[in-house]
């Protein structure tokens, strides 16, 4: 168990921690009803994907790296990585969500 452990934390950087919560704040707010969750978690996944794709081609980075670098991101944490992240979507989006509805009354 602590092998896993290990894997999926050492997967994770800063940067995907703060797309992981901008991501699931713009996609609770979009959300009008629960049934979008799983369309909601599916779009901030593709928009996790690409996001560091324009940062690091704002920056300076040529774009056939840049393109590199967002492939290596997917293909190069492994499957339980992606796999965890889909889950903290779904978690984080629908919690928020939930507190949002809470608030608006």
């Amino acid at each position: 168990m602590e092998a896993i452990l290990d894997r999926v934390s050492d997967g994770f950087t800063a940067m995907d921690w703060w797309l992981i919560l901008v991501w699931s704040l713009f996609g609770a707010l979009i959300m009008r009803r629960m049934t979008q969750l799983p369309v909601v978690v599916g779009l901030a996944f593709v928009a996790d994907t690409v996001t560091p794709f324009f940062y690091r081609l704002a920056t300076g980075v040529p774009s056939d790296f840049s393109f590199a670098l967002m492939l290596d991101r997917l293909d190069g944490r492994g499957g339980l990585v992606l796999l965890t992240t889909l889950f903290i979507y779904f978690l984080l989006i629908g919690i928020l969500f939930t507190l949002k509805g809470r608030f608006r009354r």
